[in-house]
């Protein structure tokens, strides 16, 4: 009985320090949360400019699949909650040449108003507020899908480092803006402003990046990694839902409006720490 009992012991023993060595699982997953400052990137033009960066945050889970020794393809799901910063020039002026505001109209509640078919008469001062702005912080949030491929070392004193390629593709969930704005004698802030009809509904861009995993025991690691990631895709449309340009005069006698051409594309720095197992 004791034999039977030191033989179980060492097979045991021997059972985990071979799981403690495999290194051929050919699916792990993982979870992972970090912090992420982003801005925007824009044409250079005489209406907006960059405003900085925000600090933003994720989290989700990893999904990664081997397919050499030293190449493995990863993705997963995760949610971002990232933004930034954008100003607005306020010069208005008589002469066509050198009018730039930015301006839009709110509503009693207030919410921002779709301009599309309506021109001025469609908005009477007794229930609506017309306001330019001179400021904006963006909130959004993603659900983000990671398409990536991650090169990695053996493993050396316990760590293994890699370096990852690829794209995210993002699917917007929310977005509110934080307005500072003016009628040209007061000024006005508003918070959590819905600007989602404002945006395109996807975000596909880069995502490019390196770190190390520490593993823990058998093919638990935990891992910590930094990535830079820019967005192919603006996060707003081309002609604005919302937001108008003063730019030609001859528009207010006609009552039309000239709808604001914009671009934001995002930019960031992912600080990733997590768990794969």
């Amino acid at each position: 009985m004791k034999k039977l009992l030191y033989t179980f012991i060492a097979i045991s023993f021997t059972s985990s320090v071979l799981l403690a060595q495999d290194d051929s699982k050919s699916v792990r997953f993982g979870v992972f949360g970090r912090a992420t400052p982003t801005w925007y990137s824009m044409p250079t033009n005489n209406n907006y400019s960059k405003g900085g960066a925000i600090f933003g945050a994720g989290f989700g889970l990893n999904l990664e699949f081997r397919v050499t020794n030293v190449v493995s393809f990863q993705t997963g799901v995760g949610g971002d909650f990232d933004g930034g910063k954008i100003n607005y020039a306020f010069n208005p002026s008589f002469n066509p040449n050198n009018n730039y505001t930015t301006f839009y109209y709110l509503d009693k509640t207030p919410a921002l108003t779709e301009i599309k078919g309506k021109n001025y008469s469609d908005f009477p001062p007794t229930q609506y507020s017309m306001r330019f702005l001179t400021s904006r912080q963006i909130h959004t949030t993603y659900v983000t899908v990671p398409l990536i491929l991650k090169m990695k070392t053996k493993e050396i004193s316990g760590f293994k480092y890699f370096v990852d390629f690829g794209a995210n593709v993002g699917v917007l969930a929310s977005a509110k803006a934080d307005d500072n704005t003016t009628d040209g004698v007061n000024t006005m802030s508003y918070k959590s402003l819905n600007i989602y009809k404002d945006c395109n509904p996807i975000r596909v861009g880069l995502n490019v990046g390196g770190g190390a995993e520490y593993r823990l025991a058998g093919t638990t690691s935990i891992f910590l990694s930094v990535n830079y990631v820019n967005s192919f895709i603006s996060l707003v449309k081309a002609a604005s839902v919302y937001n108008v340009t003063a730019v030609d005069y001859s528009h207010y006698s006609s009552g039309t409006f000239v709808n604001a051409s914009q671009s934001l594309k995002t930019n960031g720095i992912q600080i990733n720490v997590g768990f794969l197992f």
